[in-house]
């Protein structure tokens, strides 16, 4: 019988040796495609910032046409792609590392030169483009409210793609930017909206609550 406990126990380890090495392995993957993908955000913010400076400058100092259409649709493609990325970075490596947080810095800098961009266009070009800033928490008990909230104006978004940016903006964000949006708009509790700079929201159950004002 004595032979037979000591193979039990040989099985008994192999098994734990099999699994933790599955499990590293897995952890291994998972950590190597944020970091391809962090790799990656960081290539593209840098680009995208200077052809957003580079237009604005070049429409102040050179009078160049900033009313080309094309200009407006490519760059928010990008940040938009941006955004989604720096979402699921934050999953995969967590909402507090410390190198997540530095590109969402400078991805909330370039959401903010964007939306300059967006008011220029307006203001010179006669468009309605319109604009709404999120502000939502990653805070434990807000988790869900930023989900639900996110959610609906994921929809309006896909509705309105052609003439409406939403600016997602976490307002726990260690910023001096995000700490003068909240003393601008007041910002002292998530989920607080803002369209177009003049209407606001502290709460939103629906798209027929927002939609209506749309331009």
């Amino acid at each position: 019988m004595e032979p037979r406990k000591v193979q039990s126990k040989k099985r008994y380890l192999w098994s734990f040796i099999i699994g933790t090495a599955i499990f590293l392995l897995g952890f291994a993957i998972t950590y190597s495609v944020a970091y391809l993908e962090f790799q990656r955000v960081s290539s593209l913010q840098g680009p995208l910032s200077y052809k957003i400076f580079e237009d604005k400058l070049q429409f102040s100092l050179f009078n160049q046409d900033i009313c080309d259409g094309t200009t407006y649709s490519e760059v928010s493609n990008d940040l938009a792609f941006q955004g989604s990325i720096i979402g699921e970075l934050e999953e995969k490596m967590g909402k507090n590392n410390e190198n997540v947080l530095f590109r969402k810095q400078f991805y909330t800098l370039v959401l903010l030169e964007h939306l300059e961009l967006v008011n220029t266009i307006n203001k010179e070009c006669g468009k309605k483009i319109n604009t709404i800033l999120f502000f939502y928490s990653n805070e434990k008990e807000d988790l869900k409210l930023s989900e639900d909230v996110g959610g609906i104006l994921g929809v309006l978004h896909e509705r309105h793609k052609d003439n409406l940016f939403i600016y997602s903006l976490d307002m726990n964000l260690n910023s001096t930017l995000i700490d003068s949006l909240n003393e601008r708009y007041s910002v002292s509790a998530p989920m607080k909206i803002i369209l177009n700079g003049k209407y606001v929201f502290d709460s939103l159950n629906g798209l027929d609550e927002i939609e209506p004002l749309l331009n």
